[in-house]
């Protein structure tokens, strides 16, 4: 009896390991990625911020280097790298707009947010329409530095410019209606 019993129950097991294999071959549900080393793409990244590291190290000043590496770090969202790169661009030419831009939202994600601030303001002094500069001014001062008053001030500009961006504008509606009604509630 005993003998049946444990055969039984080794049939039992072997059908159920069995079926469970089967399943799996049939319909798998899991699917584990592994990865030996970095893709493709991150290889052409790695490669491509190699002969521009070369280039800069050959040509100090060259703008264009400059740019394309803080642009692969912030790629690679890689921050404190993509500033600091922003800040030789700014060195040769302090009036560059896309580098006040781009340093003050490297800035931002690295939560220096009143650092940001100060590039995103020279901005403005270059371009008082640069309705992105505005928009990011209102969501710092509206979400990270708690000054309601100024980040209205900021999203109620990008109206008054009325950029061609329907999206951004309904954006900066909501914003000014959720702080419409914030203000209500207190």
């Amino acid at each position: 009896m005993q003998k049946s019993v444990a055969v039984l129950a080794m049939v039992c097991l072997a059908a159920i390991f069995f079926s469970s294999l089967w399943n799996r071959v049939h319909n798998p549900g899991i699917t584990v990625e592994t990865r030996v080393g970095p893709s493709q793409q991150e290889q052409a990244m790695m490669g491509q911020v190699s002969t521009l590291m070369a280039e800069v190290e050959r040509n100090p000043e060259n703008i264009q280097a400059l740019t394309e590496l803080a642009q692969a770090f912030m790629v690679m969202q890689a921050w404190q790298r993509a500033y600091s790169f922003w800040q030789r661009v700014l060195a040769l030419e302090p009036d560059n707009q896309l580098a006040l831009n781009q340093a003050g939202f490297s800035l931002f994600q690295q939560e220096r947010y009143t650092e940001a601030v100060d590039y995103f303001e020279t901005l403005l002094k270059l371009d008082n329409e640069n309705y992105r500069s505005l928009f990011n001014m209102g969501v710092i001062f509206k979400y990270y530095l708690d000054d309601q008053e100024r980040a209205t001030k900021y999203f109620q500009q990008i109206l008054e410019i009325s950029p061609d961006d329907e999206q951004l504008l309904e954006r900066v509606r909501r914003e000014l209606d959720n702080s419409l009604q914030t203000g209500n509630d207190t």
